[in-house]
């Protein structure tokens, strides 16, 4: 019996490492990203450093992405030439010429996300942001694009994506004390065959990006389903919502979904489900058989004057990007 029990702890143990062996090569990938042939979508390809190698660089990926004669499909069309580069802080700053106007929107988009996916992944870069002829890139509406990072785009991969879109979202996080909720916008580009009430729950799930804000939901919670019917959104979650690793007030967590997804202004209630099931206490505190309305009782300071102001709880368009 004791050499069973030793022979099964070896057996664990060559198992352990090779997970963690194949958890640290995850970690350690990385990817090309172009877009497809149809251009509807982006793809990717892994990336194998050079022998000795342990990480990217930002000169290293630009010479293979804006290198015309590296790329099976290049992400740039010929005439867009990127002029030059610089690091300010954890911002990669880059610069094309002229032509950079000339690309159509959806594949200005596309050629955008790859670009942003491919450098993020260099080590110290955690935004891109986009420059011509030293004048910051705008967007249709001449507002500058600002800051982006690989969140910013959403589902931007696959067949039949359909037209993309961009939309400034409305997201309420928790406050320090995890008692209250606190407002901060961002704009996302995703496809419009994606519910936007769908994206909403995936960027809360990424969490906040502005300092004093914090998560409601736990990283990585998965979604099952976003659908809407009679002006019900109806969200459903994985277990791992539950998880206890988010301190906040069950409440504040519970109507960040509420609150949020309504601010998207396609529905006037939520319904919120775990695995399929209604009949759940959210944390043992909130009972989620029932449809929510949006909560101004729980926003903080400015938020809740603003959303009083307006007196409806949509985003509006006179939002800024904070």
């Amino acid at each position: 019996m004791k050499k069973i029990h030793i022979l099964w702890l070896v057996i664990v143990c060559l198992l352990f490492s090779g997970c963690v062996e194949e958890k640290i090569e995850e970690e350690n990938s990385y990817w090309i990203y172009h877009v497809n042939y149809k251009k509807s979508g982006l793809e990717k390809t892994e990336l194998e450093l050079e022998e000795g190698q342990e990480k990217l660089h930002v000169t290293q990926m630009a010479e293979m992405i804006f290198d015309k004669d590296s790329l099976e499909i290049s992400i740039l069309p010929t005439d867009v030439e990127l002029l030059g580069y610089s690091m300010v802080g954890d911002v990669l700053k880059l610069n094309f010429n002229s032509n950079y106007r000339k690309i159509t929107f959806t594949d200005e988009i596309l050629c955008r996300a790859a670009i942003v996916k491919n450098f993020v992944q260099v080590p110290g870069v955690n935004y891109v942001q986009f420059y011509i002829e030293e004048e910051e890139l705008q967007d249709a509406s001449g507002n500058p694009v600002g800051l982006l990072r690989g969140s910013s785009f959403i589902e931007f991969s696959g067949e039949n994506l359909g037209d993309i879109q961009s939309k400034k979202l409305l997201l309420y996080f928790a406050n320090e004390s995890g008692d209250a909720l606190i407002s901060e916008t961002r704009t996302v580009y995703f496809s419009s065959s994606a519910p936007v009430e769908k994206v909403v729950v995936e960027q809360l799930i990424q969490g906040p990006k502005k300092s004093g804000h914090y998560a409601t939901l736990p990283s990585g919670t998965g979604i099952i389903g976003v659908s809407m019917a009679n002006g019900i959104v109806y969200v459903n979650l994985d277990q791992k919502a539950l998880g206890e690793s988010i301190t906040v007030d069950s409440a504040v967590s519970v109507y960040s979904i509420v609150n949020s997804v309504l601010s998207a202004g396609n529905a006037n209630k939520v319904q919120i489900s775990i695995n399929g099931d209604t009949k759940v206490t959210f944390k043992e505190t909130v009972d989620l058989n029932q449809v929510f309305e949006f909560n101004f009782m729980l926003l903080e300071g400015a938020d809740a004057e603003d959303a009083e102001r307006r007196a409806i709880p949509h985003i509006t368009d006179e939002v800024e990007d904070e």
